[in-house]
């Protein structure tokens, strides 16, 4: 399904408020920002950070409520490829081929303005 005009921005709304919420959890759990939303070629990864010596790459998913599926539920295989070659570009351009990393799945619902669920996952990629 195609969103179109006030639906278009209010799901890009809500992404953006889950995104600012999920960077707060890394910055109270004492990681490092390197990047929001970075761009290239292969796609856009929401959140790329440092914990310690390891580059944490971060995929968002937002809802307002949940009923019978989950955020995780909106993370294609198709977008965890294109992540993948966005994490690889990133990794290329700003780090050595040694730095370990790791790929997380950050799950956000906001239920109202006083009650937010965060779920993080590391993302087995074997």
């Amino acid at each position: 399904m195609k969103l179109t005009g006030h639906g278009r921005r209010a799901h890009m709304k809500l992404g953006a408020a889950g995104e600012r919420i999920a960077t707060l959890l890394y910055l109270r759990r004492g990681y490092g920002i390197l990047a929001r939303n970075w761009r290239c070629s292969y796609g856009e990864l929401d959140i790329v950070a440092r914990d310690g010596g390891v580059l944490v790459f971060a995929e968002v998913k937002t809802l307002r409520r949940e009923s019978i599926y989950t955020p995780r539920d909106n993370l294609s295989r198709k977008q965890l490829r294109r992540d993948l070659r966005a994490a690889a570009a990133f990794r290329e351009k700003f780090a050595s081929d040694k730095t370990p990393w790791r790929f997380e799945l950050v799950e956000v619902v906001i239920r109202n303005r006083f009650s937010v669920k965060i779920r993080r996952t590391r993302l087995s990629l074997a």
